[in-house]
């Protein structure tokens, strides 16, 4: 009976001793490791570990999935923002490079009418002559424009082109009302206004870069149209809307590539053409 009772009391000294052991282990975990807990183990009947219900795996199994769902989706928006950010930063490349070269060809035709237009021998040259305040308004406008103020530029080339509607300036105002439409990605103003530049002056000298301007706002709105529907398509996934960007997107290419190609094809040699070209070059690595 004793020894039983010495049994007894050095087993239950070393039970209580190795509980202490444990949780002095997890008080105090050796540095840089992780704390060391005894597993948790539900016991079901019997005292055997119960395992989980049908139920609970099922919805881990569905919290899994919105999981991974909403991982895709944001990998998706991910990827189209930065598609995004690339594009803004390559056309405000592009239409800085364009502005300065528009900037210095007209500073370089304004120095080359100054003689002419002091001669006067030629009638034809008093009669297409700029009056003071016409220059005077037009050069406020394109100060604005040059500024970043878009939107007043563009009523200031609006106005200009309804108080002087025959001025020599009207094409050139035409064109940069366009311009600033384009700026602010109002493409489908811009295509408007652009458009008026070679249709009602076709031999004016910035035709070729209304038309290059027009195939460039509609590759702009083919490129919208597609961003659209891929994030239709990771979102609600609404038929009829996707069916309208993909036929409106359709349609911005194929009006893209056809005035793109005609800047080449009726303004052969001049940089527009050239621009064309490299424009409908890029197509090809967009997969259009």
């Amino acid at each position: 009976m004793r020894s039983l009772r010495r049994i007894g009391g050095w087993t239950g000294g070393a039970l209580i001793s190795g509980l202490f052991t444990v949780f002095a282990m997890a008080a105090s975990p050796p540095e840089g490791s992780r704390p060391f807990l005894p597993p948790v183990v539900e016991m079901g009947v019997g005292g055997a570990p119960a395992s989980p219900s049908r139920e609970v795996l099922a919805d881990l199994l569905q919290q899994i999935e919105l999981l991974q769902t909403e991982i895709r989706n944001l990998r998706g928006q991910v990827e189209v923002q930065a598609h995004e950010i690339d594009r803004l930063k390559a056309r405000q490349r592009e239409l800085l490079a364009d502005i300065d070269r528009r900037v210095t060809e007209m500073e370089r035709r304004g120095t080359a009418a100054a003689p002419s237009v002091a001669a006067p021998t030629t009638e034809k040259l008093i009669t297409t002559a700029v009056s003071a305040p016409e220059q005077q308004d037009y050069d406020a406008a394109f100060t604005l424009m040059k500024q970043g103020y878009y939107e007043r530029a563009a009523k200031g080339f609006r106005d200009f082109i309804a108080q002087y509607p025959q001025s020599e300036l009207r094409d050139n105002a035409q064109y940069w009302l366009g311009e600033a439409f384009y700026v602010v990605r109002n493409y489908r103003q811009a295509i408007e206004e652009f458009r008026k530049v070679f249709v009602d002056f076709p031999k004016s000298p910035k035709a070729p870069d209304a038309l290059l301007k027009t195939g460039y706002s509609y590759h702009e709105l083919a490129r919208d149209f597609d961003q659209a529907q891929k994030r239709e398509e990771a979102g609600r996934k609404r038929p009829a809307e996707l069916k309208r960007l993909k036929d409106e997107g359709r349609v911005a290419w194929e009006q893209a590539r056809e005035h793109l190609s005609q800047v080449v094809t009726r303004y052969p040699g001049v940089p527009a053409a050239k621009s064309a070209e490299q424009r409908l070059a890029s197509f090809k690595k967009e997969g259009s």
